[in-house]
């Protein structure tokens, strides 16, 4: 009998540690994609301005809500449209402090970011901290919410 309720309780146990575990792998996974897409994000605006383009592209969502430091408000389209026309430049861009919350195919990230640049065609220096949203649709994390807050110095 007790044999027997050990092996019952070990079952249980390993049934609900398989779970957690292949949940745990899957966002691992999800975030080394999103550290990678990151990555390209931060060095775009640094690119030629028709890399940078298709690196936007491919990441932003098309209802993307892109809201810099300064507060405006920006749509995919626009961003694209910044960057043809060299209205986003960017200097130098570090991150640090890079939290990334999985949940299925949703993804929360904040960071701080530190740089220079121009931001539609507005000059920025400084420190910000950032959020961003992502939605995994057909294989790639796409970026709906892009939001900076300058940090006071």
């Amino acid at each position: 009998m007790v044999k027997r309720s050990l092996a019952i309780v070990s079952l249980v146990i390993l049934a609900l540690a398989v779970p957690v575990s292949m949940l745990a792998q899957q966002n691992s996974k999800a975030e080394k994609e999103i550290r990678d897409e990151l990555e390209e994000l931060r060095t775009a605006p640094m690119k030629d301005s028709a890399e940078g383009v298709q690196i936007v592209d491919k990441y932003y969502a098309d209802e993307l809500v892109r809201i810099p430091g300064f507060g405006a408000v920006f749509t995919k389209a626009e961003a694209l449209e910044g960057y043809r026309a060299g209205k986003v430049k960017v200097e130098s861009l570090d991150y640090s402090d890079v939290k990334i919350r999985v949940d299925g195919k949703m993804a929360v990230v904040t960071g701080i970011e530190t740089g220079k640049g121009v931001q539609m065609g507005v000059p920025w220096t400084g420190t910000y901290r950032w959020s961003r949203v992502f939605v995994k649709r057909d294989g790639i994390w796409k970026n709906v919410l892009y939001q900076d807050t300058p940090l006071k110095q």
